[in-house]
């Protein structure tokens, strides 16, 4: 997880300087967690595997000010698809809980001015405001104007233009989105579901869509259960018209007011006319009648609805199914459970080793180095945890090893204070949907003077255990499990699983012997003992 704030108190200062950052071809979506405040930016998303979520929606703003009329380094205007806030070319990018605006203001001025440029495939919005005038969100592959911006990514072969944009796989799911502009405000080629959003429509009123699927597609924009209303004069808002002639776009039980047209749709004065490709159905609100309707639309039935689906439209060839998201583990504990740089390897963190041995969900670690319970939450970690946290996912807690320090920033008293700090862990993965989970510590390579293992967390793991009995949460007993697993290996044998080197290491030149810490073999020892525990599966 890397966190955005402009004051300085995360990781970066920038949303792009994070974004640069990214390595490429991680198997679990990395989280920048943006701080409230407003970023005066140009983004661009070119990293697949992204979940990228604001603090606060109204509060956590990216706003920039391009627009068609600016002027390139040859003086030529840029158009549209160089006026954007933040372009997405990266795959399976996820962004949530942020507000993304074009300030440049009415496009009878400045031309068209986009919020959003949305170019890669499997892209979800959740909880997105998206703000502008003239074509706030482009849905549509990253044309040649804009190869430059997305290196190191390329554009698609094939793509010259919209208008002959061939047969795309790109597909982006909105839920509970806000959507607001004016004339063509939401466009493109590509597959997209829109689930509960709300589409508002600026005084100058226009169209809410301008669809240009390709001929093959079976799908273009479908809208369910969203709100379409605005501040333009009744009738002024038309729900769209077909960019070009084969376009589709779809209304399924969508809630009108006034502003929306009696006419529904709108033939492209000039080019294409609306067909039946264009339709409506369920509709309720102040423009529920659809016997003025545009004659051309098709009128669709029980059955013919009931086919969209979000797994249908958007599933394409890979089966694509945004509403079954992949669980998320989040992880919050000590320097056992952290993950450590190669510089300092063989030294590893559990829960580093963690992250490929489970499937089916997605690894966070969020556990650092010198922490306790109490020490986490006062830099606000758990905060950002509880912001990220979903229903389904899990948040596993293991502290102890420095609840135990002296100093005032860490200590907790194992019967007073550290079930008060755990429990503040419970909660928040439980006002999130998430299921809290308490690991007891893992033993120390501590022998007594004969030679038998010995438990030094003292009161703390037994406060742990009384805990999850008092609050009802799954407790995963790492202590006794591992220190049995130890106390049958001889002295020796343990050394493989702790980060002891000989002289001469490339990182430990002067060896070292570390009984806390462990090796990566200890490390993936650890991480399948915890995944037995709990019972799932290697």
């Amino acid at each position: 997880m890397y966190i955005i704030a402009k004051d300085g108190s995360g990781d970066f200062t920038s949303i792009q300087a994070a974004i640069d950052a990214v390595p490429m071809g991680n198997r679990a979506p990395t989280i920048l967690l943006v701080r409230m405040d407003t970023y005066e930016e140009r983004v661009i998303v070119n990293k697949d595997n992204l979940r990228i979520i604001g603090e606060a929606r109204d509060r956590t703003i990216i706003t920039h000010s391009g627009c068609a009329m600016d002027l390139d380094e040859n003086g030529n205007a840029k158009g549209t698809f160089l006026s954007y806030t933040f372009l997405v070319t990266g795959n399976n990018v996820e962004v949530e809980n942020i507000t993304i605006r074009n300030d440049a203001g009415d496009g009878r001025k400045v031309g068209q001015a986009v919020a959003v440029y949305a170019a890669g495939d499997r892209g979800m919005w959740r909880n997105v405001r998206m703000i502008a005038s003239q074509d706030t969100l482009f849905c549509g592959p990253t044309m040649p104007k804009v190869a430059k911006d997305a290196l190191p990514r390329l554009i698609p072969d094939g793509v010259i233009s919209v208008g002959d944009c061939p047969l795309v796989l790109g597909r982006q799911y909105f839920e509970n989105c806000y959507i607001q502009g004016d004339v063509d405000f939401i466009f493109g080629p590509y597959r997209c579901w829109f689930e509960g959003c709300t589409l508002f429509m600026n005084a100058r009123g226009g169209m809410y869509t301008a669809a240009n699927t390709p001929e093959q597609s079976p799908y273009g924009l479908v809208f369910h259960r969203c709100r379409l209303t605005g501040e333009c004069a009744p009738g002024e808002g038309y729900l769209g018209r077909p960019w070009r002639a084969f376009a589709r776009t779809v209304f399924l039980n969508c809630d009108m007011d006034a502003c929306v047209s009696p006419q529904g749709f709108a033939d492209w004065q000039g080019g294409s006319p609306v067909t039946e490709r264009y339709a409506e159905y369920g509709t309720t609100g102040e423009r529920a009648d659809q016997s003025t309707r545009h004659p051309n639309q098709k009128r669709m039935t029980d059955e013919e609805a009931a086919l969209y689906t979000v797994a249908e439209v958007l599933g394409g060839y890979d089966g694509w199914d945004p509403t079954r998201r992949t669980p998320t583990w989040f992880l919050c504990g000590d320097s056992t459970m952290c993950d450590y740089a190669p510089d300092q390897a063989p030294m590893t963190g559990w829960g580093q080793a963690l992250k490929a041995l489970v499937r089916g969900v997605f690894v966070e670690n969020c556990a650092a180095a010198g922490h306790s319970s109490k020490s986490f939450i006062a830099e606000k970690r758990l905060n950002f945890v509880e912001l990220c946290m979903r229903p389904g996912d899990k948040l596993l807690i293991q502290f102890a090893h420095n609840d135990e320090k002296e100093d005032a920033g860490r200590a907790t008293h194992p019967r007073v204070t550290y079930p008060e700090y755990l429990g503040m862990y419970i909660d928040a993965a439980r006002r999130q949907g998430a299921e809290p989970v308490l690991l007891t510590p893992i033993p120390r390579r501590h022998y007594d003077e004969n030679g038998a293992l010995k438990m030094t967390h003292g009161a703390y793991p037994d406060a742990m255990r009384d805990l999850a009995v008092y609050r009802g949460v799954r407790l995963v007993d790492m202590e006794k499990t591992v220190g049995a697993v130890l106390a049958g290996m001889t002295p020796e044998q343990t050394k493989a699983w702790f980060n002891w080197q000989d002289e001469g290491h490339p990182n430990y030149p002067d060896g070292v012997q570390d009984n806390t810490h462990l090796s990566f073999t200890g490390a993936v020892h650890m991480a399948q003992i915890a995944l037995g525990l709990m019972g799932e599966g290697v």
